[in-house]
């Protein structure tokens, strides 16, 4: 028995495809493919053929093995084999390929949006998309960072995701599913090399049987970057990347019918420099005589590095009980990190900060499924989770008179007016339970109606110290040094508080198969994000805008509607699929930098997010296959009054240093994005493949920053990648050409003032063109 994998489509861009003759019917655990039965496999020696019809997609979006033509969601499944033959490395790369969906490196910490809405830096917040690794939830940016090889398949969920995965998924869900042990023996090797920057990258896998009942698998990889940008102080080209992961993963089925599965997984990734770049000058650095443009070359003072070690512990035990499937998931995750950031990303010696986090968590799920395809099937279930959060970051800083008032004299901006340590600790501590049920009725053969329910109960400690130290010592700054830290809004403070709070997430969707092969759906629900505690406020002060008034901040809230449709086209060699979006928000969270040298925190009123989704796919003859997805999308702040200022603002509040962004979009919101997607393969003579593929991904023009700066804004582009690969027609190795970015855009992806630089910005921009070269052997 085998199952495969290939090409691309899914409800915005699927990539994920199952090749297979026949399909069983049948519940699993949520996070693994169903086993099904195929021909006797051809010998290796064989051709293989062309399709005749598009591979049916089958996902586990709603914790059972589906067809995606059946699911009524907004997904976007990536398969295996197109993350290999895309090169996709993490979830950057992904975002790429999906539209209505970004990951951003920002200068802290990744970021992730989902039609526009996403959480900013923080350590005090989770992401508003959850994402989860084989049924372990990963809410903590720095756990993006994890493992992400060997992996079976990808599955994006826009929209509110919270019955069936909870709270903390209220933008959209990440479903990575991790490849398992089979009941074949099989392996790969594989290299590449990057041409232009020097990246490398040595991955092997081992997987099969080790009994009759028990299985095995072990994968390993080790990634290496040299960087594409030059910082010239420090004499090397950044970032510079050194990545190793292992994962093994043991399934047993050799008790009560049941499968068992344990997945230990390490990864630990150093990285030296940012991306960060100085683009407009300020009160101190247009006195430096540094490099102050977009371009490819940065400056920093400080010799940046980032080094994080994540962990993860998975044990699945699922068995039939009841005619139905009981299974039990247990988590242990989480990360060490240490990072060193040039605040002011100049060769000025400012403000760096050093952050060392700790994270640790359990989890524990339990829930019961029953059979599919009956007049009322149903999946319920509780869910338990606690979480610890450590972080600690020390700073020197050296406060020149540029970052209180821009003087047309160089020498008054440099003047240092104040010099001090500054300390920061952080902690939360959290626990959660909740209990989640969802039924579907099929009242008439055309017509289904499901309904769910999630009720959340949370609670949270969180705490907050800051000291103002005199340099290299534990003794108290001096006053001076003080109260100009004070005119900067850098104060000694201490902060701690709890909180509980419960919260109840309904579900309503109502299906209709229009023919057998087309299919519309309604959705009404309800999403929520966790509220918590500011991190990295640098006040106590108790004023409307003050780091003690703002230290914690509520739940998000939102309603979504979606209305949508899944078409299957001339005979099985087209599909189509669609879905409109219409998302209010109420007490949305952002975490906006304060133009000095922190962030500020609220509950930011109300905003509606709305747009359509398209996507398809068609099947030519001969084996050429198109794939094309468009993505419109609308954001509307409809309440923030008090949203954060730009150094050019017209509309600033001088009682509260803030600007109103009422009807105005916000950062990472283009109105248009999409990918148009090609590939083909065919026979060169009686003993080889020939593999060809490209695409084109584009976005319209955003804003990079919260501030909404015209500075930061991103104009439209699109971005070219291509691969060519040859392969024996017994398929037992490869070798590729990729391309990436081959038209060499250079675009920002996150944007903000520079610290403590009055009329200072600068940007992080995204990679650069690569080409690689791959071989891949398999045995």
């Amino acid at each position: 028995m085998r199952v495969r994998f290939a090409g691309v489509c899914g409800s915005v861009l699927v990539f994920a495809a199952l090749a297979t003759s026949a399909q069983e019917s049948g519940e699993d655990d949520g996070n693994s493919l169903p086993t099904i039965p195929l021909p006797e496999e051809e010998p290796r020696s064989a051709a293989r053929p062309r399709p005749v019809v598009l591979e049916e997609i089958v996902v586990t979006a709603q914790k059972r093995v589906q067809s995606l033509a059946d699911v009524p969601v907004s997904v976007t499944a990536v398969s295996r084999e197109k993350l290999e033959a895309a090169g996709i490395e993490n979830l950057t790369d992904l975002s790429e390929y999906t539209p209505n969906f970004k990951l951003v490196d920002s200068g802290l910490i990744p970021n992730v949006y989902m039609r526009g809405v996403g959480s900013g830096s923080n350590q005090g917040f989770e992401l508003s998309v959850g994402i989860f690794a084989d049924g372990i939830h990963l809410g903590r940016p720095h756990q993006t960072r994890a493992a992400f090889m060997d992996v079976e398949r990808v599955e994006v969920l826009r929209g509110p995701q919270s019955t069936l995965f909870g709270k903390n998924a209220i933008a959209g869900a990440i479903n990575i599913v991790s490849a398992g042990p089979g009941d074949h023996y099989e392996g790969q090797l594989s290299s590449s090399l990057e041409l232009e920057n020097g990246a490398s990258e040595i991955f092997a896998m081992a997987s099969g049987p080790v009994t009759s009942t028990l299985g095995a698998r072990l994968a390993v990889r080790h990634r290496s970057e040299d960087g594409d940008l030059g910082n010239a102080t420090q004499e090397r080209t950044e970032p510079g990347v050194q990545e190793q992961s292992a994962r093994l993963t043991v399934q047993w089925d050799g008790w009560a019918d049941g499968d068992h599965v344990l997945k230990l997984e390490h990864t630990r990734r150093d990285q030296g420099g940012r991306r960060f770049q100085t683009t407009h000058p300020g009160s101190l650095t247009r006195c430096t005589g540094e490099d102050i443009r977009l371009d490819r070359n940065r400056v920093t003072d400080a010799r940046e590095d980032a080094r994080i070690d994540s962990y993860n512990a998975t044990a699945r035990a699922s068995y039939p009980v009841f005619g139905g499937d009981l299974t039990a998931v247990t988590g242990l995750s989480g990360f060490d990190s240490r990072d060193l950031f040039d605040a002011d990303s100049s060769s000025l010696d400012t403000l760096a900060l050093l952050g060392v986090e700790k994270y640790d968590q359990f989890s524990q799920e339990l829930r019961f499924a029953s059979a599919p395809g009956g007049f009322f099937d149903y999946i319920g279930g509780l869910f338990y989770q606690r979480g610890a959060l450590d972080f600690f970051e020390f700073g020197p800083t050296r406060a020149r008179a540029g970052a209180l008032a821009d003087s047309p004299s160089c020498a008054a901006n440099l003047q240092v007016l104040a010099e001090a340590d500054l300390e920061r600790d952080f902690t939360i501590d959290s626990e959660a339970w909740s209990v989640f049920a969802q039924g579907t009725l099929s009242f008439h053969p055309a017509w289904r109606a499901t309904f769910g329910l999630r009720y959340v109960y949370e609670h949270k400690q969180g705490y907050r110290d800051f000291r103002i130290y005199e340099p290299g010592t534990q003794d108290p700054a001096n006053p001076a040094s003080t109260a100009a830290l004070d005119q900067l809004l850098i104060n000694e403070h201490t902060l701690k508080r709890s909180r509980s709070v419960g919260v109840l997430l309904p579900h309503l969707n109502l299906q209709h198969d229009l023919t057998d092969r087309a299919m519309a759906y309604f959705t009404a629900t309800r999403g929520a994000k966790s509220g918590s505690y500011d991190a990295r406020n640098n006040n106590g002060n108790t004023d409307a805008q003050g780091g003690a008034t703002r230290f914690e901040f509520d739940d998000e809230i939102a309603d979504a509607l979606e209305l949508g449709a899944k078409l299957g086209l001339l005979g099985g060699r087209a599909d189509l699929n669609l879905a409109a979006f219409h998302v209010r928000y109420e007490d949305m969270q952002v975490s906006v930098y304060d133009g000095v040298a922190g962030f500020t925190v609220a509950n930011a009123g109300s905003a509606l997010t709305q747009g359509v989704e398209l996507d398809g796919r068609w099947l030519l003859p001969g084996g050429l296959r198109f794939t094309a997805s468009i993505a419109y999308l609308d954001f509307e702040w409809l309440d923030y009054k008090d949203g954060p200022c730009h150094v050019n603002s017209t509309n600033r509040d001088s009682q509260t240093d803030t600007c109103d962004l009422t009807g105005r979009q916000n950062l990472q919101t283009p109105r248009w994005t999409g990918a148009i997607a090609a590939d083909y393969s065919t026979g060169w003579g009686a003993d080889w493949n020939l593999d060809f593929g490209v695409d084109v991904s584009f976005r319209d023009a955003y804003f990079s920053s919260g501030d909404l700066d015209p500075r930061g804004i991103q104009d439209a582009h699109a971005k070219i990648n291509a691969r060519m690969a040859v392969r024996p027609v017994d398929d037992s190795w490869e070798m590729a050409l990729i391309g990436k970015n081959l038209s060499d855009e250079q675009t920002i992806a996150v944007g903000a003032p520079t610290a403590l630089d009055i009329g200072g910005y600068r940007v992080a921009t995204e990679n650069t063109r690569t080409v690689t070269v791959e071989v891949r052997y398999h045995f």
